[in-house]
């Protein structure tokens, strides 16, 4: 009887001792986090002060140029004269902005395998954009030329300071310093190896 009566200790004692490692594990396991979980180091705590895993959205380009030619154009103060040339070099800014908003998409989008293309192809429809995008920029430079020759010397320069941020190439500096050099094409310094 006594045998029994230690076995029975025994075995009530694993059950309680199981029991309170699983009751443990819902306050942050084994009682060593802080109340109701986390650990000492943070854990589960205040979510505000950790990094920021989540990406930031870029704003769409196209967005963007709208908004800088509808500051251009209220910063000019054009005149009825100057509306016609306006009008022009506006319009190529947005047919570019539309391309390269649209090219931009594309790229968030997986490839499916049903239309996976070969390496040759993928270069044939990178040139393609390519040049498409060299005479866009080439129609908006002849329309800017244009317009320039419509405007004030202090216009002039108010174009001059606009069109830098309006004009942006097909990559886009979307990062932080030195994350692109003028041309968009990336850094001009090559990592040491």
């Amino acid at each position: 009887m006594i045998k029994n009566a230690w076995v029975l200790v025994i075995t009530i004692g694993l059950i309680i001792a199981v029991g309170e490692s699983n009751g443990f594990a819902q306050f942050g396991g084994r009682g060593m986090g802080g109340i109701f979980g986390g650990t000492q180091r943070g854990g589960r705590g205040n979510i505000q002060n950790r990094g920021n895993s989540v990406p930031r959205l870029i704003p769409d380009s196209y967005e963007q140029t709208e908004h800088g030619l509808a500051v251009m154009e209220m910063d000019l103060r054009l005149t009825p004269q100057q509306k016609e040339a306006w009008q022009s070099f506006a319009d190529k800014v947005r047919v570019y902005a539309s391309d390269l908003s649209r090219e931009r998409a594309r790229t968030g989008i997986p490839v499916s395998e049903g239309t996976a293309i070969g390496g040759l192809q993928h270069i044939d429809l990178i040139t393609d954009g390519a040049r498409i995008r060299v005479k866009e920029l080439e129609d908006i430079r002849a329309a800017a030329s244009t317009l320039y020759a419509t405007l004030s010397p202090d216009q002039q320069k108010i174009a001059d300071t606009r069109i830098v941020t309006l004009i942006t190439p097909p990559s886009g500096p979307t990062g932080g310093p030195g994350d692109s050099n003028f041309s968009g094409l990336g850094s001009t310094t090559r990592p040491q190896p």
